[in-house]
């Protein structure tokens, strides 16, 4: 490929540049590395090398392209095809058997959208330690990339510094989505900054980061605070962590106003029954706290004062001058107040069209008046003659005609530009519609979330029920609401491997609820019911 040929060029020219920098003394090596911002050209091979020899790193990690192994069509080839299929596969081969052994080697693997190197769409490190300079080569070059779209670190030694120099770096991403940084414990679990208001990502996944309740609480208060203002993140993966059923219930905080998330993975970690019955809660009717009535009455208030302020006012403002509305005590008075400058320039106009019609009658008139006197001058006038003329002022009049009509076409029709729709206002949960019982305020809770894993925990029969009695309320809630935008509520749930038999009754009876909601099983289903039809 010609991105490799222009990869293998900039090395050259980067060890060429050392040959030559070691001969140099060390302050012009040090102006040679620090000579003014380095503007990156959006290709990343080229800028990452160039940076990499500024900073003075000597073993530079090699950017190789991600080899992806495409399974053989069953159609039938051509001999002439075959040979280079043939070939084709013995090069993927022993590609694929050269990654094997230089996997441990530091690289850097990307995908590219096409051809061209400055359409870099992933990026994947793994196994090897990104230190401060790596990172503020990295804080460089990858903003400069306008497809990247998804970063994959794994277990690559991130500590505070560098973290903070990622996140940084991560916000003049213009398009990235998708950020994995498994394996990589933090002391401080400041793992919260990756959620701000200017970020981007759509998919996090933080896995085996060592993440206890006091990590997911930080994490918690930024979503809180974000839920309506941020509608970026949809999946979040807290798999293989420490959290527990408190740091559940900081979750199922956030989840009772969050209505952006659609996939939250929970498992392997230490949430056991009161952690399920927390993020159960919140998936069917759930009573308001004090401080949410407070807040939906505060919005409500908000809501009609608004909505008031949008009615037209009866005073106008005309040069400085307020203008009240003239009081009409009765009809008579409506009529007068109606005959205004709308109703003079309306009969003006009707005069004018009475006129223009009027016109052509007049000249008709002024020729048979004209040929009455030239009968006095000139002799009589055969009939003849003013039919002649008769006619002649028919086609003058048919030609006018034919201008104005060409005139009205040649002017060009000005079509009105569609006007910008308005954007969506976002409606605060608390604004939807209550039950009120026994003195409580009920609101039915989250169905955005669509994909919910609590697999590997520590969840008995108790949890099971939980989640059973919100998801059957749920269920029958959407069914009263459909035809609105009430949401698809959740369709899977993930609680195999905890403290309970896989013959549990609650356990069946909760996959009996969840197999009408699976798009999956409905469709596994569905296949079979056609197989067992054909046969």
């Amino acid at each position: 490929m010609a991105s490799r040929e222009e990869s293998d060029s900039v090395v050259k020219k980067v060890t060429m540049k050392k040959g030559v920098k070691e001969k140099l003394s060390v302050q012009e090596s040090e102006e040679l590395r620090l000579a003014g911002d380095y503007q990156c050209t959006g290709n990343l091979e080229l800028d990452y090398t160039e940076l990499c020899f500024f900073h003075g790193i000597s073993e530079i990690p090699k950017i190789v392209h991600r080899i992806h192994q495409v399974t053989p069509a069953s159609e039938k080839i051509a001999p002439e095809e075959a040979e280079n299929t043939v070939e084709k596969a013995t090069r993927i081969s022993r590609s694929l058997l050269h990654e094997r052994f230089s996997y441990f080697q530091p690289r850097i693997l990307v995908d590219l959208e096409n051809e061209d190197p400055k359409s870099v769409r992933d990026i994947y490190i793994r196994g090897w330690k990104i230190d401060e300079k790596m990172m503020d080569v990295f804080s460089k070059c990858l903003p400069a990339s306008q497809t990247l779209h998804s970063i994959n670190l794994w277990n690559v030694g991130l500590t505070d510094n560098t973290f903070e120099l990622l996140t940084d770096t991560l916000l003049h991403c213009p398009n990235l989505k998708t950020l994995v940084l498994d394996g990589n414990p933090l002391p401080q679990q400041t793992y919260f900054k990756l959620f701000s208001e200017d970020s981007t990502l759509a998919h996090v996944t933080l896995r085996n980061n060592k993440i206890d309740n006091e990590g997911v609480w930080f994490l918690a208060q930024a979503l809180l605070e974000l839920q309506l203002a941020s509608k970026h993140l949809v999946s979040l993966n807290l798999s293989y962590n420490h959290i527990s059923d408190t740091g559940a219930s900081y979750l199922a905080e956030v989840l009772r106003m969050n209505r952006s998330l659609l996939y939250l993975s929970l498992s392997h970690n230490e949430i056991g029954d009161e952690g399920a019955l927390y993020l159960a809660e919140i998936l069917g009717y759930f009573a308001l706290t004090t401080q949410e009535v407070v807040e939906r009455r505060y919005l409500l208030l908000n809501k009609e004062s608004l909505e008031h302020s949008r009615l037209p006012s009866p005073i106008r403002i005309i040069e400085g001058k307020v203008e009240h509305p003239q009081q009409l005590p009765s009809c008579i008075g409506v009529e007068k107040a109606e005959k205004g400058p709308a109703t003079k320039s309306i009969k003006s106009a009707s005069k004018k069209k009475e006129k223009r019609e009027e016109q052509p009658k007049k000249e008709e008139k002024a020729v048979s008046i004209s040929l009455v006197a030239g009968s006095g001058q000139g002799g009589p006038i055969k009939k003849e003659d003013l039919k002649l003329k008769k006619q002649a002022g028919k086609s003058e009049e048919k030609a006018r005609g034919k201008e104005r009509k060409s005139a009205t076409k040649e002017k060009p029709t000005v079509v009105p530009e569609p006007e910008p729709p308005e954007p969506a206002e976002v409606l605060h949960p608390l604004l939807e519609p209550v039950e009120y019982r026994d003195g409580h305020v009920f609101l039915l809770g989250n169905r955005t979330l669509i994909n919910l894993n609590l697999a590997m925990n520590k969840i008995t029969e108790r949890g099971l029920k939980g989640f059973l009695v919100s998801l059957e309320s749920q269920g029958l809630a959407l069914k009263n609401l459909r035809g609105t935008h009430s949401g698809t509520g959740l369709l899977r749930l993930s609680v195999g491997r905890n403290n309970f038999s896989s013959r549990n009754p609650t356990f069946l009876k909760l996959q009996e609820v969840m197999a009408g909601r699976d798009p999956i099983l409905k469709a596994a289903a569905k296949a079979a019911e056609e197989e067992q039809a054909q046969a």
